[in-house]
């Protein structure tokens, strides 16, 4: 594993990931208990968690391959295709910026991912992930695993601060699912792009989540 790559994944590099649920705040608001946590983290990684894996994988991969980013807008829009809430749209959107924003720090005069920053409208969090594992050399299955443990990783840090449990208790739901989070991390690689899920209670969460007042997280 390269350092980039332990970087990507701690919780100290700063990518905006503390301000956001992962959709676990409305879920909780809605009736969602401790031990419902594992069922809402096999439902995310098995759908739009999966999806965004297979995303950033192909994007890693295009990084990798040439410093065109035709592919990498290409990718922006599939990304878009498949999020059809507004506010998973923005939150995907804050999050891909910010890690741009780290990007940049890490590499000022990259080629590849100033030509993606300046021509993307979109930004979207697999994408960039995608195209900074790439500029690193990350592999499809690397990224996949990483944007996968990213985010239930996300959910796993929202759930001490929303439902007061010990941070003990939730990693272990977590470390429990290695196994699985492993088989799909190779699916996701091999899928690319073309995996696509129907989430309708997440998005219509988000939807109700993004209207309220008084909230934890941002989504």
């Amino acid at each position: 594993m390269s350092v980039i790559e332990l970087m990507l994944a701690d919780s100290r590099t700063p990518t905006g990931g503390y301000a956001h649920s992962a959709g676990l705040e409305a879920a909780v608001q809605d009736g969602l208990g401790l031990d419902e946590i594992p069922g809402f983290l096999r439902g995310r990684l098995r759908t739009v968690a999966f999806v965004e894996a297979g995303i950033a994988s192909a994007a890693a991969a295009a990084a990798a391959a040439a410093a065109d980013t035709e592919a990498l807008v290409d990718l922006d829009l599939e990304w878009a295709a498949r999020t059809p809430a507004a506010p998973l749209r923005t939150a995907g959107r804050q999050l891909g910026l910010a890690l741009l924003r780290v990007a940049r720090a890490w590499w000022p005069d990259h080629a590849l991912i100033s030509a993606y920053e300046h021509r993307s409208e979109l930004h979207p969090r697999p994408v960039v992930l995608g195209a900074v594992a790439g500029a690193a050399g990350i592999d499809a299955v690397q990224v996949a695993r990483l944007s996968l443990y990213e985010d239930a990783a996300g959910v796993i840090a929202a759930a001490v601060k929303l439902i007061a449990v010990d941070t003990v208790v939730v990693s272990a739901m977590l470390a429990g699912m290695s196994g699985e989070l492993e088989r799909l991390a190779v699916d996701a690689a091999a899928a690319g792009c073309g995996a696509s899920a129907c989430t309708p209670l997440l998005e219509i969460r988000a939807l109700a989540h993004a209207n309220q007042q008084r909230r934890l997280f941002a989504s």
